[in-house]
């Protein structure tokens, strides 16, 4: 299962749109948060497998901060990030994964790409598909998870057309 990860799409979905377009071998979307209407016109309108977690910027939303999800025999914990001081460190998101044992943990609100893997955990930020910091290009993730596999985990650059 090939799924697009990304975050932090501030109202601004274009580039989304345009890597939908592109790669019809996505199977699935992860939105980590901010902006829920986001979420929803890209459901409505271009993708209708995608799941969602409310971000810092969603003040009233009916979509949960974090969630737990299995795909493929892989446990994910997706959340927005805020609520674990991922600009500053992330010993407590990674602690919050291990006590929940999963296999990976994805979040966003930084702006900022990160991948870390190693035995026990992956750690992915895509960083901001529209609003990037500490570099002017935007980012996303790909994850590609087989059952008894593996996840295979890459940060993309988004290019312009």
């Amino acid at each position: 299962m090939k799924i697009l990860v990304i975050s932090d799409t501030h109202n601004e979905i274009n580039n989304v749109v345009k890597i939908i377009k592109n790669n019809k071998s996505i199977d699935m979307i992860l939105h980590l948060g901010d902006v829920q209407s986001d979420y929803k016109k890209i459901k409505q309108y271009y993708f209708e497998n995608i799941t969602y977690v409310s971000g810092n910027c969603d003040y009233i939303s009916k979509y949960p901060k974090e969630k737990i999800i299995e795909i493929e025999g892989k446990k994910i914990l997706m959340t927005h990030g805020h609520k674990y001081n991922v600009k500053w460190e992330y010993d407590t998101i990674k602690n919050i994964g291990f006590h929940n044992k999963v296999d990976g943990i994805l979040f966003g609100h930084t702006h900022i790409p990160y991948l870390e893997e190693n035995e026990d955990l992956v750690l992915m930020n895509p960083g901001s598909i529209t609003l990037p910091r500490e570099s002017s290009t935007p980012t996303y993730g790909i994850l590609e998870i087989e059952k008894n596999k593996k996840m295979k985990c890459a940060l993309c650059q988004y290019t312009y057309e």
